[in-house]
């Protein structure tokens, strides 16, 4: 079975530090900025493993300028294979 995960989270930083985030996370694979609003951000996290997924949580959480970050969605899409159904 093959798994895909979206993760929704809510960043917060100080107007002086969104900037600085915001530029942090655009380098970054699987992570999408939807919205940035005085350091207000919608932001998600998409990839094939949870484990990749969560790691990537804590490093936006422990992200110079973020003083806090919440996971407000996660969503696991499974589809499974012709091979994988036939068993």
């Amino acid at each position: 079975m093959n798994e895909y995960h979206v993760c929704g989270l809510l960043l917060m930083s100080r107007p002086e530090h969104a900037a600085k985030v915001e530029q942090a996370l655009q380098g970054m694979e699987g992570v999408q900025l939807h919205a940035n609003e005085g350091g207000r951000m919608v932001v998600t996290i998409e990839g094939g493993e949870y484990r990749a997924c969560a790691d990537r949580m804590n490093e936006l959480a422990t992200l110079k300028g973020v003083a806090s970050s919440s996971l407000v969605y996660h969503q696991i899409d499974t589809e499974s294979t012709p091979e994988e159904s036939l068993q």
